[in-house]
């Protein structure tokens, strides 16, 4: 574990980061999602739908082709943002910890949300 990983675990609590730092990282996550990836995150935000339902709507909504909609759903799910079931496992889509904290980044939470994730080994 590296000296940073160490000091960042200690406590229950995460260290505030400050605001040229919130939105250096919102730059960042900006330039590494896509429009399609960030419309998926922010309409999980208030989701209780299964993906197939959330994806289907939004194909509507935004005429952009479902297959798209869910590669860029999947590539989510990859990078830890969000989850959902399957066949087998039906259960709505969610944000994960991560997502939230990004969604929370993006779209006016970033104070409450550099306080509340905490980086764990």
């Amino acid at each position: 574990m590296s000296e940073w990983q160490s000091k960042s675990c200690e406590g229950s609590a995460s260290t505030p980061i400050s605001a040229d730092g919130v939105d250096g990282l919102r730059k960042l996550v900006l330039r590494t999602l896509n429009d399609n990836q960030l419309l998926v995150l922010k309409e999980l935000a208030n989701n209780d739908q299964s993906l197939t339902s959330l994806l289907h709507r939004l194909s509507r909504e935004n005429e952009i082709p479902l297959s798209t909609l869910k590669l860029n759903a999947r590539i989510l799910r990859d990078l830890g943002l969000i989850s959902y079931g399957s066949i087998r496992d039906r259960r709505p889509a969610r944000l994960e910890r991560l997502g939230v904290f990004v969604q929370r980044l993006l779209w006016g939470e970033s104070e409450r949300a550099s306080l509340e994730l905490v980086y764990q080994s």
